[in-house]
Formats: C-alpha cells, structure tokens, sequence
C-alpha cells in the first residue's frame, strides 16, 4: 500500500459560552500535532488576518485555532446590554481555551495575542490552563502610558472621538479608530473607560487584579520601537509588570536592527516579518 501523507485540515466552527455566545473559530487541525496554538485578535481585526501566521505554526506541526471576538464583526446584531469589552476575556477567551482542552485534550497550549488580547486574557478563568503565551503589541491603555503629542491625540480619542461618534452614528465607524470594522458603542465606551483609568483595565475591573496576579503563564512580550502611538514601549511595559507570571520577557524590536523598514502594530503577522516568528515557537518549545 502507498505512503498517504495526512494533511493539516481546516475548518469553521464555533464554540458556545456558558451564557450561550457563540464564537466563531477556525481550525487548522494537523494530524501529528502535539501543540495546539491559540491565536486572539486585536481590537476591530478579524481571525483572518492571521491566516498567513497560523498556517506557517500549522506547516510546524501546531494545530491551531484562531476566532472573533462576539460582537467584534456582527455588531449591529447586538443589543447594547449584551455585550461588554472584559466579556471577551471573562466569556469568549475561557470558552475557546476550554474548546482546545476538549479537542486537544494530550497537547501542550500556547497562546499568541495580539494588542487589546494581552489585556484580557487574564481574566479568563482557565487561563493557567495555557503552557505558555507571547504577546505581541499588547498593552495597559491607560492614558498615563502617552506621552507628548501622542498623549494629545490618545486623549481626545477616550474623551471626544468616543463619545461623539456614538453620538452622531450609535457606534464607533471603523475609520474612526484606524480598524476595519466598526466598534459596538458599549465595547467603546468600555474601552475609553478603560484609557481614561490611571491603572487601565485594572482600575475598571474588580476581579482584574486578582485574575493578573494569579496568572502563572510563562509570557513573552514583544513591541516594536516604531509603534508609539497604539503600543509605546511604557504602555507594553505597564501591561509587562502587572503580570502575576514568575517567568516572563519583554523584548522591544527596533524595526532597522532586524532588517525591516517598518512593523508597527500589524505588520508582524505579515509574511514579510516571518523570519521573526522562529522566536515565537521557540518560546512555545520550552514549555511544550
């Protein structure tokens, strides 16, 4: 009989909260796996946009998953009173964790996350159930993080852009925030409460400081030098200490030392920054 070489297959699904939000996912499931990768979005980015670095980890024998934020593409369909920034940590994030843990019940997990996912990651109560995690552009959004003319332009995003927009539309326009797609307004009001707080999500959150501080994850946080207006070195570094993990690094990446041009907040997923991801999975390699 031939040599059949299975191959990684992928595929949609969704997984259902305890309160019963649905979560759309996409599974890349590789036949000899013994890793399974989380991929978490950042704010106003749909799961596709990682599609590139998910098939190169899935080409590196990891299963992977990635999935939406509920409300995050579908806004319009939801009332107000459903819907609420930490529930994608609280909900959303326990639920996708718990789904790797069904379906990959013998693999290590390892989770990568992207901007506003570093921030509530920690508040899904499974999240030690991760082996390890890296964080790329995560950070405390805390107003107190900017400084100079960037600080300005952070300000009048929390207190004016915010607030108006909601206003005049109901919602924040994704042109509004620089994203592409449009912010349900309490997953913005949240998020403005969040930046105009001296300790970020911290101050907001009741259960935020016990959930950081009881984290156990070793975590890798990554930010890019030319990335100071959505994630500047003080805001990753605020995020980086507040971090109950007892094993956890922050390398900051000087666009010109590695090469490139440019990364900023989004360019690292791209093809162009792949030779950078050989760190990522060999973070995830220590604690597989």
């Amino acid at each position: 009989m031939p040599f059949i070489k299975k191959q990684t297959i992928k595929k949609e699904t969704v997984t259902i909260t305890e309160d019963k939000r649905a979560v759309n996912c996409t599974v890349w499931n590789h036949p000899n796996s013994k890793k399974v990768m989380i991929i978490a979005p950042a704010m106003g980015v749909a799961r596709r946009f990682y599609d590139t670095i998910a098939t190169h980890f899935s080409q590196l024998s990891y299963s992977v998953i990635s999935f939406d934020y509920y409300g995050m593409l579908e806004y319009e369909q939801h009332d107000q009173a459903d819907i609420r920034l930490c529930d994608w940590g609280f909900r959303d994030m326990n639920s996708v964790i718990e789904y790797a843990c069904q379906e990959f019940p013998d693999h290590t997990r390892h989770f990568l996350g992207h901007s506003i996912a570093g921030q509530v990651f920690p508040l899904a109560e499974n999240s030690n159930k991760i082996s390890s995690a890296c964080l790329v552009a995560s950070q405390n959004v805390s107003k107190n993080n900017w400084s100079g003319f960037a600080k300005l332009k952070v300000n009048l995003f929390w207190y004016v852009m915010i607030p108006i927009c909601i206003q005049l539309f109901g919602y924040v326009p994704a042109a509004g925030y620089g994203g592409k797609h449009h912010l349900h307004p309490s997953i913005a009001s949240d998020w403005a409460k969040w930046g105009k707080s001296t300790e970020g999500i911290l101050t907001i959150i009741s259960k935020a400081w016990s959930r950081y501080n009881g984290l156990k994850v070793p975590t890798k946080f990554l930010s890019f030098s030319d990335d100071d207006m959505l994630a500047p070195f003080k805001a990753v570094e605020h995020l980086y200490t507040s971090y109950g993990s007892r094993i956890k690094q922050h390398e900051h990446i000087s666009p010109k030392d590695v090469g490139m041009t440019s990364i900023g907040h989004f360019k690292y997923f791209k093809k162009e920054c792949s030779f950078l991801w050989d760190s990522v999975d060999s973070w995830f390699n220590r604690y597989a």
